[in-house]
């Protein structure tokens, strides 16, 4: 198990997008020691199928979901 940051996932992603899935495995292993061909093979298709995060829906997400537990407190 390993985090992936999102220089190495975006990295990953545009390998896997030009050039295929084997070059998409030399990008998984600059950046990662993963020597199992089945298993790099595993985590780069799975990066390369990642969607980049909306960082600001789920900023917007959070901040109602704050709202509305501060608003279903009960006040003494």
């Amino acid at each position: 198990m390993f985090c992936v940051s999102q220089e190495a996932a975006t990295a990953i992603r545009e390998a896997y997008l030009a050039k295929g899935e084997w070059p998409a495995v030399a990008e998984l292993r600059r950046f990662y020691n993963v020597a199992d061909n089945a298993a790099a093979l595993t985590c780069a298709r799975t990066i390369a199928s990642w969607e980049p995060i909306d960082m600001a829906a789920i900023k917007a997400e959070v901040k109602e979901l704050r709202k509305n537990r501060r608003n279903s407190v009960v006040r003494r």
